[in-house]
């Protein structure tokens, strides 16, 4: 094992667990943190008004070790619950785990070992994993440099040019970090992680990568909120770019930051209402069609971007198109974004078509 960074009684890394209903899933997820070889933690586990066996399933692991810790509340959802375990964490690191998922045994050890007191954020990199196992499918997105401290940079114009992870899981925080920037989730929404990434880059001045799968991500819950596509998805997701807009583009002073904060919100909408488009396409009987595309239309009336950085030609095409159509026609925008990729020759006459027909 890893020497301990700090003595016994005071954990170096407070790991955050919010549990809703997880019965199924919350053993083998807290047996992959006892498991780890690096051993100075505490684990705080909050109970967010499960209705299942979930809270006895955790009291089994705060009976075995002390390092576990039981918090429980009435339901506050994702954000809520993971803002109780940061006004309770003693740990100079914060990690959050997400109890249907698994660590790898060497996860902690891996990313403390480059961590150093001025990093603000070691990224660790995701393996996709069908169900609780160790066999991954694929990764998920991960900065290709990496145990390299990077500085000096715009975080959210690196997102934009090579896209990493936007999870809030599986990322080591200094704990100083955080609060001395007042960062905590937005409650009352779900998708909350892609607000929490933004603030977090956006305040960082140092983060580094790991190199290796240290987190396996459980894509087989049938009961997550991905899994589950309502209008309430599409809702949240205009409230965490509404945030943005209002709290890092419109007061930001300098023109070359605004600049990228705007092609960082247009990039997010056209993937949010090309998401809500595609899955209007496999779900002909959607019975919020009209409210979300109303809810679409009034977002960009009242929320766009004209001016954007130069991506790549692919992007910039894109961007093109959902800013001359996306306000008037946004699921016209998503149809000429959408031929703009394929290879199939009559998806130029068609988009040929759809600039005449609907040109504003």
């Amino acid at each position: 094992m890893l020497n301990n960074q700090k003595s016994n009684t005071s954990p170096f890394v407070s790991i955050i667990v919010p549990c809703y209903n997880v019965s199924n899933y919350i053993n083998k997820g807290l047996k992959s943190i006892f498991d780890q070889t690096y051993s100075n933690w505490e684990c705080i586990v909050v109970n967010d008004g499960s209705t299942d066996n979930t809270i006895n399933e955790i009291e089994k692991w705060t009976l075995k070790d002390s390092r576990f810790k039981l918090i429980s509340q009435e339901n506050k959802g994702l954000s809520g619950a993971r803002n109780t375990g940061l006004k309770n964490i003693s740990g100079d690191c914060i990690y959050f785990f997400d109890p249907d998922d698994l660590l790898d045994k060497d996860c902690l050890e891996n990313l403390i070992k480059l961590y150093q007191d001025n990093i603000d954020v070691v990224i660790g990199k995701n393996g996709e994993v069908y169900n609780q196992t160790t066999h991954v499918l694929k990764t998920l997105d991960h900065f290709t440099t990496t145990e390299k401290i990077l500085s000096d940079k715009n975080f959210i114009k690196l997102s934009i040019e090579h896209p990493f992870s936007v999870v809030a899981w599986n990322k080591l925080y200094n704990a100083n970090f955080i609060f001395s920037n007042n960062l905590t989730f937005k409650e009352g929404v779900v998708h909350e992680d892609e607000l929490w990434f933004f603030q977090t880059m956006s305040h960082a001045s140092k983060i580094i990568f790991n190199s290796k799968v240290t987190y396996y991500y459980n894509i087989g819950n049938q009961d997550s909120i991905t899994k589950n596509y309502k209008l309430n998805n599409l809702n949240s997701y205009l409230t965490v770019i509404e945030t943005i807009y209002n709290d890092y583009y419109v007061p930001e002073k300098n023109n070359d930051k605004k600049i990228i904060i705007g092609t960082y919100i247009l990039n997010f909408q056209i993937t949010v209402i090309s998401g809500f488009y595609r899955f209007l396409r496999k779900n002909k009987k959607c019975d919020f069609k009209i409210e979300g595309n109303n809810l679409i239309k009034k977002h960009l009336r009242d929320y766009h971007i004209n001016e954007y950085s130069s991506v790549n030609n692919e992007k910039i095409k894109q961007f093109n198109l959902f800013i001359k159509y996306a306000r008037a026609y946004p699921h016209i925008a998503f149809r000429l974004i959408r031929n703009s990729t394929k290879k199939n020759i009559l998806k130029p006459i068609e988009s040929l078509y759809l600039k005449i027909r609907y040109t504003p």
